[in-house]
């Protein structure tokens, strides 16, 4: 913003030498509208470019949550489950949130890949429902039906997970952004007072409010990855679900 703000004052005091001795009357008066139709075209655009981006985080910070959270309703619905089968499922789930915490999220911070011994406990859970006896009693088996849900739950919010990992906002979206940033920027520059320093103030502000907007563009654009990074609370939650379900008889 600081810089914005410095390029947009020498930007007005080269533009005034430059328009200096070419301001006639009615300059402002065909100049303003032209600027102001632009102004708006653009103020809109960036508007819902930031509402976009900020939906996006949202929706990767929510879906985050919910994975973990059926995590550890997942942990639970496994007490349920048959003695042996159940073990396996939890050591699964815990291991399984431990990848994620420990490695997956820096991974996906720092290329959106995705863990290997995560994706093992993840498949391993799957695998455990093949391995279940045919023979079992009805309520066991609504249970494991349940459990298996749950299973297929998690799967998804990690495959979104991945995926929004991955994800940033299109080139061609920062080349409009910024590019109409400049030539709104370019018609202020152009606008001419008889005195510099009010138009030098208003010209910077103009400035550091495109630059703030595009900077929280930036930070939101990228979830896991910034000084907004979102991070693996909602799993150390779970962690110490798990722990608390381990302790009560």
């Amino acid at each position: 913003m600081v810089g914005a703000v410095g390029i947009a004052a020498i930007g007005v005091v080269i533009a005034r030498r430059l328009v200096h001795r070419h301001v006639a009357e009615g300059h402002n008066d065909v100049l303003v509208p032209i600027f102001l139709t632009a102004g708006t075209i653009y103020a809109v655009f960036l508007a819902f470019l930031v509402v976009a981006v900020w939906e996006s985080y949202d929706a990767a910070h929510d879906n985050a949550a919910e994975e973990a959270s059926t995590l550890a309703t997942l942990y639970r619905a496994s007490t349920g489950m048959e003695p042996a089968s159940g073990g396996q499922m939890r050591h699964l789930i815990r291991e399984y949130t431990e990848a994620v915490v420990k490695e997956e999220w820096a991974i996906q911070a720092a290329s959106g890949g995705a863990s290997p011994s995560a994706r093992t406990a993840a498949l391993g859970m799957y695998r455990l429902f093949g391995q279940l006896p045919a023979n079992v009693r009805q309520s066991d088996a609504v249970i494991d039906q349940g459990a298996l849900q749950l299973v297929s739950q998690v799967q998804t919010d990690r495959n979104r997970r991945t995926l929004q990992a991955g994800e940033s906002l299109p080139l061609i979206m920062w080349i409009a952004s910024i590019g109409s940033g400049v030539l709104v920027m370019g018609l202020a520059l152009f606008l001419y007072m008889d005195r510099p320093g009010p138009q030098i103030i208003a010209t910077g502000l103009l400035a550091a409010l495109f630059a703030m907007l595009l900077a929280i563009t930036f930070v939101l654009s990228r979830p896991f990855v910034g000084p907004m990074a979102l991070q693996p609370d909602a799993f150390e939650h779970s962690l110490t679900v798990y722990d608390s379900v381990d302790k009560t008889p």
